[in-house]
């Protein structure tokens, strides 16, 4: 079975390039501030941003309200007002590490925005550069180290990436820098690592859903279906699972030949995201095959086919659904195809000599 591999790479973890603010005395903050840090943190960033902008004209010389108008402001993608904001921030006040932070974001923001990555790589050497001058300013704070990993990251240097990880680790156990590391070493094909950070990274953050899905998807690659099933399982009596958190489990069941299950976790799936995951329908597919209900195989087969027309092993199941159903000219024709898109495909040869 094909496995759906979540991110092998960091540019799955911006998270990570959104850092944590540094403590700062918001008990006496203007009231459009504070809800606007509440809405930003419910992810709705363009209401946040006018609350922030608001805020400024409040209190223009408040390095919190920069800092955080510079953070939505990245969220909406306004990078180039972002970066002068943050510019603006660390010119005023070279003693607060936010500012550091937020435009070591900017910076890494315009790269992941460059058409040229090559070229795009400039601003991340002016990233590295402004975390160089923030270790000055505060040379234990955790979340400096973690977003010079990423940058790192970006760079293609995994053992100056995963040193930043470990030394932001060293200073604040963190659940998304484990996550990052994970990543890093899944990318580097150190499995057992990943393995080993991600479990470390759910027991620090059980409640994180996404989290959970990233550690299943590994153990499938390990071959530990029964295991990636009890971590999904786990979180979905803590939180109900979403589409991806279903998608995965059903891979997980289907692994393992708990069939009805699998056919129940991947409806879910594609009920709650109908195009999100192309391969849920050739899962289906199978499932139903295997359940001996070949007009159902049929029925998502052929919407796997219609998503995804140049995946030959799609269209060679749904010849034999269409076999299976009755339909031989149907299952000539997915054949045919299958054949067209891999020559040689010795399977669909034999179905098309039998039919």
């Amino acid at each position: 079975m094909r496995w759906f591999l979540l991110a092998l790479s960091l540019l799955a973890v911006p998270s990570l390039a959104q850092t944590p603010p540094p403590a700062a005395n918001q008990v006496e903050k203007q009231d459009a501030f504070r809800l606007g840090v509440q809405l930003y943190a419910l992810g709705r960033y363009e209401a946040a941003l006018e609350l922030f902008e608001r805020a400024l004209k409040e209190r223009p010389q408040d390095p919190d309200v920069v800092y955080w108008l510079a953070r939505a402001q990245l969220k909406v993608g306004l990078l180039n007002p972002a970066l002068e904001n943050a510019k603006g921030l660390v010119a005023r006040n070279p003693r607060y590490i936010g500012g550091y932070m937020v435009l070591s974001e900017a910076y890494v923001a315009l790269y992941r925005a460059s058409e040229d990555r090559e070229k795009g790589k400039a601003y991340l050497e002016q990233a590295l550069t402004v975390l160089r001058d923030a270790e000055r300013v505060n040379p234990r704070y955790a979340p400096l180290f973690a977003q010079r990993g990423l940058v790192y990251a970006f760079l293609g240097q995994a053992d100056k990436a995963e040193e930043a990880f470990k030394k932001s680790l060293s200073l604040q156990d963190s659940a998304e820098v484990r996550a990052a590391l994970a990543e890093l070493y899944l990318a580097a094909g150190r499995l057992d690592e990943a393995l080993e950070q991600y479990a470390k990274a759910v027991g620090l953050s059980p409640k994180e859903g996404g989290l959970r899905v990233r550690y299943a998807s590994a153990l499938l690659l390990k071959g530990r279906a029964e295991e990636a099933a009890k971590v999904l399982e786990e979180g979905h009596r803590i939180k109900p699972l979403d589409a991806e958190g279903w998608y995965t489990l059903g891979q997980a069941y289907l692994t393992l030949g708990r069939y009805k299950e699998a056919g129940v976790a991947l409806e879910n799936a594609v009920a709650l995201a109908p195009l999100r995951f192309p391969a849920a329908y050739y899962y289906l597919g199978q499932v139903y095959m295997a359940l001996g209900d070949a007009q159902k195989a049929k029925s998502r087969l052929t919407v796997a086919v219609r998503l995804e027309p140049k995946r030959a092993e799609y269209r060679y199941l749904l010849c034999l659904a269409n076999e299976k159903a009755g339909d031989k000219d149907g299952a000539r024709y997915q054949c045919q195809e299958a054949l067209k898109l891999k020559p040689g495909y010795k399977e669909a040869e034999e179905v098309l000599r039998r039919l």
